[in-house]
């Protein structure tokens, strides 16, 4: 089992679901792309996704999601709530 680092997303409109992210290096400079797929299937097979807060160095824990919105049912990923907002997956760069 891997654990990997999210360091950057790219959404899509309308509810800006996420459809990539980049993990390892850094926000400008992610070692390895991944679509959310590929990260749900990881997921399911055991391996961990995290993200990493700056100011406090507290991770947070990625899982799968469905969109909730009135008729939308994406399959996407989000960040466990920890109450710090640097290592949301909402607020990080947008992947290059």
């Amino acid at each position: 089992m891997s654990t990997y680092r999210i360091v950057c997303v790219k959404t899509q409109h309308p509810h800006r679901h996420i459809v990539s992210v980049g993990v390892g290096g850094t926000s400008g400079a992610p070692s390895k792309t991944m679509t959310t797929k590929e990260v749900r299937d990881k997921i399911t097979a055991g391996d961990t996704f995290e993200t990493y807060s700056p100011s406090t160095g507290k991770k947070a824990e990625v899982k799968k999601d469905t969109c909730g919105k009135d008729g939308c049912k994406v399959e996407t990923i989000r960040s466990k709530s920890d109450a710090v907002k640097d290592n949301n997956l909402d607020n990080l760069s947008i992947c290059p």
